[in-house]
């Protein structure tokens, strides 16, 4: 036989799901201090697990009438850690970028056929950022300039991962066609130096 909880959780997930902001505010209070546990167990960041949290409440308010949740603590548990490993590879990629960003520069300090060379691949790339379509344009920006996540530029956009993973996918493939020759150029003239 289901236990009192079960009832009452369920009877708040129909609610939630009708458009009732009272169950809501039931179900982010029943939840809260577990989820943000979770998080910081991992990011070991008050700001940072309090984010992901707010973030993963948000969506489920703003998608409430076409999720199909049937247990919602086993949703909210694997949707957490879902959002704490999007972060985690967030910030990752973005150390990443920025290593790579400051091993340019200090390349770029280094020599004035560098800077020139540097700074014509940045002109190029920039030009290529911009032939791309509106929205694989702000995706692609989102994601390798500024870091962030594909569920967090998805819940900011309001569209779907897989949507976001498909503009990163396109923008990449045509950033490197627009690019192979021009590289293939700055190395060139690189290696004559």
């Amino acid at each position: 036989m289901p236990s009192l909880k079960n009832d009452r959780e369920q009877e708040l997930l129909k609610s939630f799901q009708n458009g009732d902001s009272a169950a809501f505010e039931a179900i982010f209070n029943l939840y809260w201090q577990h989820l943000y546990r979770i998080a910081n167990r991992s990011l070991r960041s008050h700001e940072e697990s309090e984010e992901v949290v707010q973030e993963l409440f948000t969506t489920l308010w703003q998608q409430k009438s076409t999720l199909r949740i049937l247990d919602i603590s086993s949703y909210l548990n694997g949707a957490i850690r879902k959002r704490v490993i999007d972060k985690i590879r967030s910030k990752l990629v973005h150390e990443k970028y920025w290593n790579y960003y400051s091993a340019l520069r200090i390349d770029h300090d280094q020599s004035t056929d560098n800077t020139v060379g540097f700074n014509e691949l940045n002109q190029e790339l920039e030009k290529a950022i911009d032939r791309l379509p509106t929205k694989s344009r702000q995706v692609f920006k989102l994601n390798r300039l500024e870091g962030r996540s594909v569920s967090e530029i998805a819940t900011s956009l309001k569209i779907s991962e897989r949507a976001i993973e498909y503009h990163l996918t396109k923008s990449l493939r045509v950033l490197r066609v627009y690019l192979k020759d021009f590289i293939l150029l700055v190395i060139f003239a690189l290696d004559l130096n």
